[in-house]
């Protein structure tokens, strides 16, 4: 079933080497081919990321043929390498380099040889490993497919590297072999369709076991999350803003500035963080600021403290914030301070000499009610009872789960009115940084109770919307399926497409997928989904309809 692609590959793509990248949804037309991406990644830094996927291909395919010589260290530092290369996690070229520096001389030690090259020579040559050089060799289908393949791995290595902080290798290390194993196949030029449609299915799996991996050691860690009512208006007092997703980030953040009067204000992905008992006892994290990674450059400047990059999300930030933005983990943009080792007294010290909320802020601010969070499987379960009595009585109809990754594309404001039309009698569950097109737009208030949005966490924690509909499954004794339960899932990047494919290993059809279909996903690539797994597009025109056949069991 390969699709060859037009001519115009060869005569377009081709000429704008290096700086092809289709790797998101808001990617321009048949790829970023100009001088920087949406994202405003360089040509220079989508090489070196081509380059450092096409060195841990390499490297995959010697794991595979001798285990034995392959160390717990070289599993991970595959692992960071392959996270290094999502979306908006790091634009410095420097750092990337250092990743591929190491990558092949780690291979080098174990007998790949030829693989090193300057960070010139990698955006010379990308020709023979790039974006551009696999559509043309492929054809958009097949290559499309592929790309699934390595943007799967790409977004459980995320998960992966948050579960490596916490509890080292050994929770994940047979899901890290077997996206290595994965990898390896890619090595090779005659993968069919059903070949390429296996390996979609074994990144699922793999992402599967290691976002419940993490589940389980967020658990460990910070107990076991429950509601909790998240303040969104300004504290008096000096402060930081935190955003990404690394808990354990916060955590330790939140040590250190508990002794130093400085307030902590989440962001973004971190706003579940307040549903954790071990996070909230701390005083010092006092509500949530702002909404997704998209806005940051309009809420930023207006925040009156140092901000820190834990994970991926970064946007160049503007000069008039510039000053005061810090990374930290994977994450790298030139010029920007980088912390280490989760000492951040550098970032406290810039808190300290910021200007704070003041009394008068305070009371200028709108009211605002507090966001709920904290619908993680285990609290929502603890209701099962009553959920169950709910639907037997009549009294809930339907299950909607809204959320995924937010962007800035038209079009997604359907996810906003598709929320805002659901019936009273349905619940929304919501989840990742998509949580913020629905949680303002208006109450939703109750049905006896349960609260009609319920807030299930990041973008990992997809895992306790999957616990919810399993549970619910064995209850009513109906396939998943059969539930009356429809998903619509706002696309953005790899993380998503690991949960994608996780959702679609676990066997769940007629998942809706919007704004806009991502560019690799071709339309005949898409016809191969569509057939398998009835996966279909929002219809970003027309929500209610999309609400009236999803109410009518079209899910």
């Amino acid at each position: 079933m390969q699709h060859r692609t037009p001519i115009d590959i060869e005569n377009v793509l081709l000429k704008h080497i290096p700086s092809v990248c289709y790797q998101c949804e808001q990617t321009r037309g048949m790829g970023c081919n100009v001088t920087s991406g949406v994202c405003s990644k360089t040509p220079e830094t989508t090489a070196i990321q081509d380059y450092i996927t096409w060195l841990c291909v390499q490297f995959a395919v010697k794991a595979v043929q001798d285990r034995d010589v392959i160390a717990d260290e070289m599993l991970v530092l595959f692992n960071q390498a392959m996270f290094s290369t999502v979306t908006n996690v790091n634009f410095d070229d420097v750092d990337l380099m250092l990743y591929a520096d190491i990558l092949a001389e780690r291979m080098g030690s174990i007998g790949i040889t030829g693989v090193k090259k300057s960070a010139a020579e990698a955006a010379s040559t990308l020709k023979d490993y790039g974006l551009a050089h696999r559509i043309h060799k492929f054809g958009e289908t097949v290559a499309g497919l592929r790309e699934t393949v390595v943007y799967g791995i790409r977004g459980a290595a995320a998960y992966a590297d948050h579960v490596f902080v916490l509890e080292g290798l050994d929770p994940v290390r047979k899901e890290t072999w077997m996206n290595v194993e994965a990898m390896a196949e890619l090595n090779k030029d005659d993968l069919s369709v059903d070949a390429l449609l296996g390996l979609t299915l074994k990144v699922g799996e793999a992402n599967f076991g290691i976002m419940a991996a993490l589940d389980k050691a967020h658990n460990a860690a910070l107990g076991q999350p429950s509601f909790a009512p998240v303040n969104t208006r300004p504290v008096e007092g000096k402060c930081i803003l935190i955003t990404g997703h690394d808990m354990d980030d916060l955590h330790k953040l939140l040590e250190q500035c508990e002794a130093r009067g400085v307030n902590v204000f989440t962001h973004g992905e971190m706003i579940p963080a307040h549903a954790y008992p071990a996070l909230r006892k701390y005083k010092c994290l006092v509500g949530n600021y702002g909404t997704s990674w998209r806005n940051q450059r309009k809420e930023f400047p207006l925040f009156p403290g140092p901000v820190l990059f834990t994970t991926n999300c970064i946007m160049p930030p503007r000069e008039d914030y510039k000053h005061r933005v810090f990374t930290t983990g994977r994450v790298g943009f030139p010029g920007l301070t980088h912390v280490a080792n989760g000492e951040f007294e550098s970032v406290i010290a810039a808190a300290l000499e910021a200007p704070g909320y003041t009394k008068a802020d305070v009371e200028a601010a709108n009211a605002e009610s507090p966001l709920l969070v904290g619908a993680m499987h285990a609290e929502v379960l603890s209701h099962a009872g009553k959920v169950l009595e709910l639907i037997s009585a009549g009294k809930l109809r339907h299950i909607f789960f809204i959320g995924g990754c937010d962007g800035s594309t038209p079009g997604r404001n359907y996810f906003s009115d598709l929320a805002e039309a659901i019936p009273d009698d349905c619940l929304i569950l919501t989840g990742a940084c998509g949580r913020f097109r629905i949680n303002r737009v208006k109450d939703y208030g109750d049905i006896e109770g349960i609260p009609r949005l319920l807030d299930v966490g990041q973008c990992n924690d997809v895992f306790s919307a999957i616990k919810i509909a399993v549970a619910l499954s064995e209850a009513t004794g109906l396939a998943v399926n059969d539930l009356p339960l429809s998903l619509c899932v706002s696309w953005f990047e790899q993380k998503a497409v690991a949960v994608l494919l996780t959702l679609l290993h676990l066997g769940i059809r007629n998942i809706r997928l919007g704004p806009s279909l991502p560019r690799f996903l071709t339309p005949d690539a898409l016809a191969v989904l569509a057939d398998k797994f009835a996966l279909k597009p929002t219809n970003n025109k027309d929500a209610k309809g999309d609400l009236a056949d999803m109410l009518a069991g079209e899910h």
